[in-house]
């Protein structure tokens, strides 16, 4: 053992320790009084083997900007006043009601992943400073202040994966540099406030598996050029689904940033009068596209060739149960970068598309439950990369092609 605590060294601990081959225990404690510095502004001791508790008595660093502990094995309670970042441990209880009081500027706070209750401070909004807001998977109850549009400063902004219910405040609009939210599996409910399009910097937006979140998703959301990510699959969301009005309107193929859209498990629809779902015309402009996801929706509608004209960055298309009829237009096989290709449980008929064999990195390929007519296409045996294909219950005959013993990749077929 080499006892080395409560010292004031300085400098880095040699490397020349390794060369102790018996030594089983550094112990280089934290002094206690680092936590009662009048002038530290940085405490980063992040990514060690730190344990035991976090210091129970008080704690006066007026100038701390930045604890960083994240990634130890430390626990106990949130220390009253610091800007932290605690992720990885294992601590508990509230964040402090008086926090705003303490630590006013305050600019990162990261407390993800623990066992933290309680409320968001109601005056939150006293810390002026704060950039990052990171409280997900936690305890944490209660609603979202009213008033959280007075953190001008804040640019990210993470509440997932807690018990917060409640509607999505409007005011969130008032924070004009805010570049990420994510509330996903939190209880809100209500509509998502309109005034949101407003948020010009905004870069990912996420409600998803709220269950509970209603009405259209408002249309100057799809008018944010900088916007990578759109996730607001499993809510009880409606509207519709059209190229020119609607809730996805034309002005899509501006989200030029645009990697990701996820409005599965909602109400949408298509347009009544459209028989093509003509919202992937515009998507051909989102030419960074990579997930696509807008199944386990009523859209009624059929595949337009448009469909071919998605990014070859585009990995993943998942349309299922989505009530879609007609073809697959040939062109699919276009999108060359595909991994994953979901049109199961729909109303799809005729030849599955020997085309489709020009997807050189398909790995899931899942048309089951439609009504598929034919043989099975020899091209799929061109898909050396496929691991699963789900062809079942459908109307197809014939013989399995021989080939398809080739992909050594290929562990179900169904």
């Amino acid at each position: 053992m080499l006892n080395l605590k409560n010292n004031s060294f300085h400098g880095g601990i040699p490397y020349g320790l390794e060369h102790l081959p018996c030594l089983r225990v550094i112990d280089v404690s934290i002094p206690t009084d680092l936590f009662q510095h009048r002038r530290v502004q940085v405490i980063s001791l992040a990514f060690n083997k730190l344990g035991g508790e976090m210091w129970k008595g008080p704690w006066y660093v007026p100038e701390l900007r930045v604890l960083n502990m994240g990634n130890n094995s430390l626990t106990g309670i949130i220390p009253p006043s610091v800007n932290f970042s605690l992720s990885g441990n294992r601590i508990s209880g509230n964040i402090p009601k008086d926090i705003g009081n303490i630590v006013s500027n305050l600019k990162f706070l990261s407390v993800s992943n623990h066992k933290i209750s309680g409320c968001i401070p109601s005056n939150i909004c006293q810390l002026r400073e704060l950039q990052v807001l990171s409280i997900s998977f936690n305890n944490i109850t209660g609603e979202i202040p009213r008033n959280i549009g007075c953190l001008s400063k804040l640019e990210e902004f993470y509440i997932g994966d807690n018990p917060i219910k409640g509607t999505i405040p409007a005011s969130l609009a008032n924070i004009s540099i805010l570049q990420y939210v994510s509330c996903k599996r939190n209880c809100l409910e209500g509509p998502i406030p309109p005034e949101l399009g407003k948020l010009s910097n905004l870069r990912q937006l996420g409600f998803g598996h709220n269950y509970n979140l209603i009405g259209q998703i408002p249309d100057a959301i799809f008018n944010i050029s900088s916007l990578e990510r759109i996730a607001v699959n499993f809510n009880n969301l409606s509207g519709k689904l059209p190229g020119t009005t609607g809730t996805i309107p034309t002005t899509l193929g501006n989200l030029h940033e645009l990697r990701g859209l996820f409005l599965h498990s909602n109400q949408l629809t298509n347009e009544p009068r459209e028989h093509e779902l003509q919202f992937f015309n515009s998507l051909a402009d989102c030419r960074m596209l990579q997930y696509l996801e807008v199944g386990s929706n009523p859209l009624n509608g059929v595949l337009p060739n448009s469909i071919g004209n998605l990014s070859s960055t585009t990995e993943v298309v998942r349309l299922a149960d989505a009530h879609i009829s007609g073809f697959i237009p040939a062109n699919t096989g276009n999108i060359i970068g595909l991994i994953i290709l979901d049109f199961q449980n729909n109303n799809l008929m005729g030849n599955i598309p020997a085309e489709i064999g020009k997807l050189k990195q398909l790995q899931g390929l899942f048309l089951q439950y439609n009504k598929f007519q034919g043989h099975i296409p020899e091209a799929v045996c061109h898909l050396s990369n496929l691991v699963k294909s789900f062809l079942q219950v459908n109307e197809l005959y014939g013989q399995i092609p021989e080939c398809i013993g080739n992909l050594s990749m290929l562990q179900d077929l169904y």
